[in-house]
C-alpha cells in the first residue's frame, strides 16, 4: 500500500462532531476504505480511527490535502486568550443518532456545538455545517427525518439520512461537506486583503470547474444560508412594499406547526430571486 506522508500544502479540515457511539469512527473507517491506497495520507496521531487523512484531486490546481477528525461531545477545544484566531475546522458534520431513546442527548449536543462554534466567533450560518441522522441499530425506533428535521434543523442546513454499519449515507455526506468547505474556504481568500500592493501580482486565470475524481467527490452548493446574514425583518417589508402587482406564491404550512396558535399568525418569508 502506498501511503504519502502530510506535507505543506492547501489543506482542508472536516470535523465530525457529535455524541459517543453516534458513528463517527464508522463514517472515518468507511472514508478510509473508499479513499484509494495511493491518495491516502500517513498521519502521525495517537488513534488513527479518529483522524485519517487524503490528497484531493483537483483539475488544474495541485491537489488538496484533506483531513478527518472525529471529536466526541465535551473533548473539542474551545478557543481560549492566547490561542490562534485560525479555526481548526473548514467544515464539520454533526453526526446524530436518529434513535427515540437518544433525542434528549442530541439536543444537548446540538446546544455544545453552537457554543464550540461560538467560542471561535463562528456560528451555523457563517461555517459550513452539514447533518447526517444516523441510524445506528436495527432494530432501534428511530425518529423520521422530518421530525429531526423541525427540532434540529430549522436553518435549512444540508442534512442526509445514513446507517453507517451499512455503509449508506457516508459518501453522500462526505461529498457535501468537503464541497461546501472548499468553497467556503476560497470566498475566504477572496476576501483577503493585499497587504503589499506594490509588488502584487496579475490575479490568478479562473480555474477550470473540477470535475469528479476518483473519490467521486464535486464541488457542492452554496453555504446554506449565508444569503440571509444581510437581510433584515425591514428589508423583506420594503421588498413587499414595492411590488406592483402583488406576486402571488402558494405555500404550504403543516397544520401540526400553528397547532395551538390562536389569533393572526405572521409568517415572514426569505425569498431569493434567480436570473
Amino acid at each position: 500500500m502506498s501511503v504519502q506522508n502530510l506535507t505543506a500544502t492547501a489543506c482542508c479540515r472536516l470535523l465530525y462532531y457529535g455524541q459517543a457511539g453516534v458513528g463517527k469512527r464508522e463514517n472515518l473507517r468507511l472514508i478510509h476504505q473508499f479513499v484509494p491506497p495511493e491518495s491516502r495520507l500517513s498521519i502521525a496521531v495517537e488513534d488513527p480511527e479518529r483522524q485519517i487523512g487524503f490528497n484531493l484531486p483537483q483539475p488544474g490546481q495541485s491537489s488538496r490535502q484533506v483531513l478527518v477528525q472525529a471529536v466526541d461531545v465535551g473533548k473539542e477545544r474551545y478557543h481560549a486568550a492566547g490561542m490562534t484566531s485560525r479555526l481548526p475546522f473548514d467544515g464539520v458534520v454533526f453526526v446524530i443518532n436518529s434513535g427515540v431513546s437518544q433525542l434528549d442527548q442530541s439536543l444537548a449536543a446540538f446546544e455544545s456545538l453552537k457554543m464550540f462554534l461560538d467560542s471561535w466567533g463562528m456560528d451555523l450560518m457563517r461555517i459550513p455545517v452539514v447533518l447526517q441522522y444516523n441510524r445506528t441499530g436495527s432494530n432501534e425506533e428511530t425518529i423520521p427525518v422530518d421530525r429531526l428535521e423541525s427540532l434540529l434543523n430549522p436553518w435549512g442546513l444540508l442534512s442526509f439520512p445514513a446507517a453507517t454499519l451499512r455503509g449508506e449515507g457516508v459518501r453522500e455526506t462526505l461529498k457535501a461537506v468537503l464541497g461546501l468547505a472548499v468553497k467556503h474556504q476560497e470566498e475566504q481568500a477572496v476576501m483577503m486583503p493585499n497587504f503589499n500592493p506594490r509588488h502584487s501580482e496579475a490575479p490568478p486565470a479562473e480555474p477550470e470547474p473540477p470535475t469528479e475524481s476518483k473519490l467521486q467527490l464535486e464541488y457542492g452548493p452554496a453555504l446554506p444560508g449565508a444569503e440571509m446574514e444581510e437581510s433584515t425583518r425591514l428589508r423583506s417589508e420594503q421588498i413587499f412594499n414595492d411590488l406592483r402587482p402583488p406576486l402571488v406564491i402558494p405555500v404550504k404550512i403543516p397544520r401540526r406547526l400553528v397547532s395551538g396558535l390562536k389569533g393572526p399568525l405572521r409568517v415572514f418569508l426569505e425569498i431569493e430571486f434567480e436570473d
